[in-house]
C-alpha cells in the first residue's frame, strides 16, 4: 500500500504543483487581509470532493478559518497538519521578474508569493491526504487538515480552533524548514509608554533640566532612553544566563522596533510610546519570561527620580498585528521521546533515505499554540525561511514532493495503526 501511493504522488507531481500554484493565484496578502474567504471555500470544495467533512468559522466577518476532516468508524485519535494560507505583503515597487500571484515553474523552483511560506506546504499536506483516501488505505484514526488566515499578523486563527475543540494527538506544521523537524521558540510583543501628567511649553525646558530649576518635569522621550538602556542590558544579560540546546547564544532577543513621541517642537515632549519584539526560548513559558520583563521595567523606573512616579504604561501582546498592535506566539520544543515524534522520524528515514534533522526554527508561528493546549507538535515543511517574504519567492519542487511522500506514509503509519 505504501509503495503504491508514494508512487502516486511521484506519478502526479505535475498535479501536485498546479494544485501549489493554484493556492498562490489567490491574492491573500496580510496586509491587507479581509481577502481569504474565496480560497477557503475553494478548499472546502476540494477536501469535500475527496470525502472529508468540512466546518468553517469567522475569525473575523468574512474571514473564515477552515477544517477538514477524514472520520473512520471508531476513530480515537487524530493526526491534525496546520497551515496558514494568508501571505506576506506585497508593495507595488518590489521589483518582482513575475506578477508575484501569477505563479511560475523554472529550473526546479516554483515561484510565486507564498511559494515557500505556506501554500505549497498545505498543498503538499492535502495531496497527501487526498492521496491515501483515494488509494482506499484502512484508516482506523482521524486526519484532519486546518487552514487558517491571519498568521502572518499573528493572529488567533490556530487558537480559536483549538478552543473550539478541533484538537488532536499529534500535529505537523508545514513551515518552510527545510523538512527539517523543528521546534521554536516563542515571540511577545511590549508596549512601553512614558506620560508626563503635566504638558509644557518649549520655553519651560531651562528650568527642568537645571538643578534648582523649580519646575518637576521631563521629556517622555529622554526618560524612555533609560528604558531602552536599561532593556538592552536585560538582553545582554539574556545572552549570558540562558541558554538552549541546539541555539545561538543570543537568540533571545528585546527589539526596539517602533518608537513614537512628542507633539510639535513648541511642547516638551509629554507622551512617548515604544514598541517591543522580545523572542524567548522554547523552554520558556510566556508568563514566566512577561514576569521577569515587568520586574526589570520596575526596577528601572524606581531607579529615577521621575520615573518613580510617572511609571511606564505596559502592555504585553494582542489578537493582531495590525488590528490591536500586538502579537503572541508561544514557544514549542520537540519532545524526541514522544512515541508520535519517535514515529515521525523513523518514518522520516524509510521514505526520504536520510536522517532527518531535528533543530530549532530561528522564527515563530502557529506551532505555539499547539504547544499550549498541550498537543504535541513539530514543524516540518518544505521550502526555506530565506525565500519567505522574499521578493521572487520560490520553493524547490523536489521538497514539496518529498513532503507530500513524507506526509502521506505518516498518515498511514499513524492512522492505520490498532491503538
Amino acid at each position: 500500500m505504501l509503495n503504491r501511493i508514494l508512487t502516486t504522488i511521484e506519478n502526479e507531481k505535475d498535479e501536485l504543483l498546479a494544485f501549489a500554484a493554484e493556492l498562490i493565484r489567490f491574492q491573500t496578502p496580510d496586509p491587507p487581509a479581509h481577502n481569504t474567504k474565496e480560497i477557503q471555500e475553494w478548499l472546502a470544495a476540494r477536501m469535500q470532493e475527496i470525502g472529508m467533512k468540512t466546518t468553517s468559522y469567522d475569525l473575523y466577518p468574512e474571514e473564515p478559518l477552515l477544517v477538514g476532516v477524514s472520520e473512520p468508524f471508531g476513530a480515537q485519535r487524530t493526526l491534525i497538519f496546520n497551515g496558514h494560507i494568508d501571505v506576506a505583503q506585497v508593495n507595488p515597487d518590489e521589483g518582482w521578474d513575475i506578477p508575484p500571484f501569477e505563479p511560475r515553474s523554472r529550473e526546479g523552483y516554483l515561484y510565486g508569493r507564498g511559494a515557500a511560506d505556506m501554500k505549497a506546504g498545505v498543498a503538499a499536506a492535502f495531496w497527501a491526504i487526498k492521496t491515501v483516501l483515494q488509494a482506499g488505505a484502512p484508516l482506523r484514526h482521524n486526519v484532519m487538515l486546518q487552514t487558517v488566515g491571519g498568521e502572518e499578523a499573528g493572529e488567533h486563527g490556530s487558537k480559536m480552533l483549538l478552543e473550539l475543540g478541533h484538537r488532536g494527538d499529534f500535529a505537523i506544521i508545514p513551515e518552510p524548514t527545510e523538512l527539517r523537524v523543528c521546534g521554536q521558540g516563542g515571540a511577545v510583543t511590549l508596549w512601553v509608554t512614558i506620560k508626563s501628567q503635566k504638558t509644557y511649553h518649549d520655553g519651560m525646558r531651562a528650568r527642568m533640566i537645571h538643578a534648582g530649576g523649580g519646575v518637576d518635569g521631563a521629556s517622555a522621550i529622554e526618560k524612555m532612553v533609560k528604558i531602552i538602556t536599561g532593556m538592552q542590558e536585560l538582553e545582554r544579560a539574556w545572552a549570558v544566563t540562558k541558554s538552549y540546546p541546539g541555539m545561538a547564544s543570543g537568540s533571545n532577543t528585546i527589539n526596539p522596533a517602533v518608537i513614537k513621541g512628542g507633539r510639535h517642537p513648541a511642547f516638551i515632549a509629554d507622551e512617548c510610546a515604544l514598541w517591543y519584539t522580545i523572542h524567548f526560548l522554547p523552554n520558556e513559558p510566556l508568563e514566566a519570561v512577561k514576569r521577569e520583563v515587568l520586574d526589570h521595567l520596575r526596577r528601572i523606573s524606581e531607579a529615577d527620580p521621575w520615573l518613580r512616579h510617572n511609571p511606564p504604561e505596559v502592555i504585553f501582546g494582542g489578537s493582531s498585528m495590525f488590528r490591536d498592535r500586538g502579537e503572541i506566539f508561544p514557544a514549542s520544543c520537540v519532545d524526541v521521546q514522544n512515541p508520535c515524534v519517535e514515529q515521525l522520524l523513523q518514518t522520516f528515514g524509510e521514505v526520504l533515505g536520510r536522517s532527518p534533522e531535528v533543530v530549532i526554527w530561528p522564527y515563530v508561528c502557529d506551532a505555539g499554540w499547539f504547544a499550549e493546549a498541550g498537543v504535541p507538535v513539530v514543524i516540518c515543511g518544505p521550502g526555506s525561511l530565506e525565500e519567505a517574504h522574499a521578493v521572487n519567492e520560490k520553493i524547490a519542487i523536489h521538497q514539496v514532493v518529498e513532503a507530500a511522500k513524507l506526509y502521506a506514509a505518516y498518515i498511514l503509519a499513524f492512522c492505520a495503526e490498532d491503538r
